[in-house]
């Protein structure tokens, strides 16, 4: 199974996401290699939208095998007084899936490994799977996590494509003998996909800018 994986960051509204659903359900529709690769389980899609943005999209995503919602975080709290805060309770029934410990969150929003722990936690308690992001060995790895999005701050966007591979070949070491399902997080696209896809060790992708256009997500489904 590959995993194929959009965050669309905080860049779209309503109508932006609308068109994002409407153009994606048109060229999958279209495109047999990538429906053959769902119905298979060769492809998983998952995508994740902004929360609030989550409901629209997925009333609207082409209803299909191997295709699911996940979010892009979620609350370490887990439900009450807390106005602002999207929690796992609140995601219940909504998504299947939730990115957490994005480097991105780790920078700017200063998250540590403590708050990412009570976050996976809390995903588990509401059988949301998370997909934890790691930037290097130091980064811990919460006993029971399966997928790893493995974000390499310092090679992203460098085309540095066999240095990388290695290092993904050698994260096993992050929590040996657990069954993870490495995933990679760094600028991939439509031209890059294959040189990354290679190793045997790379699972799927995490996929950033390129996943915020449904023409450039379907095609690197298609060389998947």
């Amino acid at each position: 199974m590959k995993y194929l994986i959009a965050n669309w960051k905080s860049t779209k509204n309503i109508n932006d996401a609308l068109a994002w659903v409407k153009e994606f359900n048109q060229l999958l529709i279209n495109n047999k290699q990538v429906v053959d690769k769902l119905n298979n389980n060769y492809l998983k899609i998952i995508i994740c939208p902004s929360y609030q943005l989550i409901f629209s999209v997925k009333e609207k995503i082409y209803r299909h095998k191997n295709i699911h919602l996940g979010s892009q975080d979620c609350s370490f709290f887990e439900q009450g007084n807390y106005t602002g805060e999207v929690s796992a309770q609140n995601l219940k029934g909504l998504v299947d899936y939730c990115i957490v410990g994005h480097s991105e969150r780790r920078k700017y929003l200063k998250e540590t490994d403590n708050v990412i722990d009570q976050k996976i936690s809390l995903l588990k308690d509401y059988f949301i799977e998370p997909i934890l992001c790691v930037r290097d060995e130091k980064d811990q790895v919460p006993q029971g996590v399966t997928l790893i999005a493995y974000e390499p701050v310092y090679a992203i966007g460098t085309g540095k494509n066999e240095d990388i591979l290695s290092v993904i070949s050698s994260k096993r070491k992050i929590n040996p003998g657990m069954g993870n399902i490495f995933i990679y997080g760094g600028s991939v696209n439509p031209e890059n996909i294959t040189q990354y896809s290679k190793s045997p060790e790379v699972h799927g992708f995490l996929v950033g800018n390129a996943s915020k256009d449904p023409k450039s997500f379907i095609g690197i489904a298609s060389k998947l």
